[in-house]
């Protein structure tokens, strides 16, 4: 019986305390295969001032309904409780990432940056984002590299 070994392990982070169940299978597995974990977070970098201007001139049948994102502060303190929870938890290599874009879009990234071995991500999100990112991250990967992506559902 062969056991499968990762050494660089990226979970994407949103929020917290609604990713918390993502987060555990996280620490676990970098904690079981003693693997570098990446807690991943995306910012939107136009802040909700900002979009208030723009949406203000655009013309009706042009406004879309846009995705809550998290701004570049609020990620880096996703990412930061994050890793002290991993440490907490006994991760000897943990480290937040914060990249500007969407949080599929930074969980990509990172996997690619990086070569992870494993991308962890939950089955829903704060922003709706973990509902589709088995999806839109799996394919994106898996195109690109060889890695695993485990989806856990809370």
């Amino acid at each position: 019986m062969s056991s499968v070994t990762y050494t660089t392990i990226v979970a994407g982070v949103g929020d917290v305390e609604a990713n918390t169940h993502v987060i555990d299978r996280a620490c676990e597995m970098a904690r079981l295969c003693d693997a570098a974990l990446l807690l991943v977070a995306g910012f939107d970098p136009v802040s909700a001032r900002d979009k208030a201007r723009i949406n203000e001139f655009a013309p009706v049948a042009d406004v879309r309904v846009v995705e809550a994102r998290l701004t570049e502060d609020q990620a880096y303190a996703v990412v930061e409780k994050a890793r002290d929870t991993a440490v907490e938890r006994g991760v000897a290599l943990a480290q937040g990432v914060v990249v500007e874009g969407t949080a599929v879009d930074a969980v990509t990234l990172v996997t690619l940056e990086t070569e992870a071995d494993l991308v962890i991500v939950g089955s829903k999100g704060v922003d709706s984002l973990f509902g589709r990112i088995f999806g839109a991250v799996s394919v994106q990967v898996l195109r690109k590299s060889k890695c695993d992506v485990l989806v856990v559902v809370p």
